[in-house]
């Protein structure tokens, strides 16, 4: 018998639905990390390895805090003989996910240390020695790092909410808060390709939408913690304001760098991170070769 049919069993769905919540981020966050960290390798992102060690720390920290959630979603959901049962049968299990997860942060952190020395010299080498250039490469780099873990820090707390909506489900609710998460995808990936492409216009309409995200997010915090609505997050208070919270910096964060990228825009940055195509390239050298022989001819 699973955790989940001895949960089920007591028709505690609260209890459920509270841990399929904390581990079912939990995955999500460890399939997400490891396609960031082979971005990051592939792109030698310094920033974006350092941010993951950042993330992994906290992976760590909220799994100890969630062992304490754990045993107290199981005692409150089943009997005690039963809860002290459950306790015992999963106590390694639960304890040996923020170990590994705290040796893992160790680990890449000595590793990220050790590829800091590479992947500098992989810039000094494709953008330039200009101090000035090398600045705004670093924050342009940071740009994009922020976006991507904005994508997970956002899509966890709506998920949450979510749950919550299902728990005590509202037709409107639903939708708004379902429509937010494709919004903040598309954002945050036309955001990264309008920096890209320094087109300073498409990247403040794209400010705005964060804008608009970061009001949202405010939204939930006010709401979460109001009298009316207090009992719906009782479940996902401390984990929904933890994803909330670090959401709301990030994103935060993130328009403020989109500040700094957009004054950094026609100042050869461009040519780095976005360079012309071959066939371009290729046909510029024909026209200036062409040019010359006209004159000749002349």
């Amino acid at each position: 018998m699973s955790l989940w049919d001895d949960l089920d069993d007591d028709s505690q769905s609260n209890g459920t639905m509270r841990l399929q919540s904390f581990l079912g981020l939990y995955i999500f966050a460890l399939l997400y990390e490891l396609a960031l960290s082979y971005d990051a390798l592939r792109r030698k992102n310094t920033i974006q390895l350092v941010g993951l060690c950042i993330c992994n720390l906290g992976l760590f920290t909220y799994g100890l805090l969630q062992i304490k959630e754990i045993k107290d979603t199981i005692s409150s959901s089943t009997n005690r003989d039963l809860g002290d049962h459950l306790k015992d049968l999963y106590h390694i299990e639960i304890i040996i996910v923020p170990v590994i997860l705290g040796v893992g942060t160790v680990c890449m952190s000595f590793f990220t240390w050790k590829l800091r020395a590479e992947f500098s010299w992989s810039i000094y080498k494709n953008v330039s020695a200009d101090l000035q250039m090398k600045r705004r490469y670093f924050t342009y780099q940071v740009y994009i790092a922020l976006l991507k873990f904005d994508f997970f820090f956002v899509f966890g707390t709506q998920l949450q909410i979510l749950l919550v909506i299902f728990q005590a489900p509202e037709d409107m609710d639903f939708v708004v808060n379902a429509s937010v998460i494709p919004i903040t995808i598309g954002t945050l990936v036309l955001s990264a390709q309008f920096c890209k492409r320094e087109k300073t216009k498409s990247l403040m309409f794209m400010m705005f939408l964060m804008l608009l995200i970061v009001g949202f997010l405010v939204l939930i915090l006010l709401r979460m913690y109001s009298r009316k609505d207090s009992t719906d997050f009782s479940s996902f208070r401390k984990s929904l304001t933890l994803f909330a919270g670090v959401s709301l910096l990030l994103m935060v964060l993130t328009i403020a760098n989109s500040v700094v990228c957009i004054l950094n825009f026609n100042k050869g940055l461009k040519n780095h991170v976005h360079p012309p195509k071959k066939g371009k390239t290729v046909s510029l050298e024909l026209e200036s070769q062409e040019t010359p022989t006209r004159f000749l001819l002349n």
